[in-house]
């Protein structure tokens, strides 16, 4: 028996994919098949919501820029846009 799966996505999004998957010989239904059908039998990837080295990068700076207690603050717009220009 199968059993029907709805999801709310933004118009576009689902356009671009639509002719994406098109190009593909593929369906929007086919491939969320196929995708639940492999996540069903295999699970998730092994390394699947592990940050890529880019974004790991990015959260270290961020992480590094929040210990720096020597970071400058601004008390106004005037002053962010001063400190901004530096």
């Amino acid at each position: 028996m199968d059993a029907r799966v709805d999801s709310r996505i933004p118009a576009e999004i689902k356009e671009q994919a639509s002719k994406e998957l098109a190009a593909h010989g593929l369906s929007i239904s086919t491939y969320i098949r196929m995708v639940l059908t492999s996540v069903a039998k295999d699970g998730l990837p092994k390394y699947w919501g592990i940050p890529n080295t880019e974004t790991m990068s990015s959260i270290n700076e961020v992480a590094d820029d929040l210990n720096d207690h020597h970071l400058k603050g601004a008390h106004s717009r005037q002053e962010l846009e001063n400190l901004l220009i530096e």
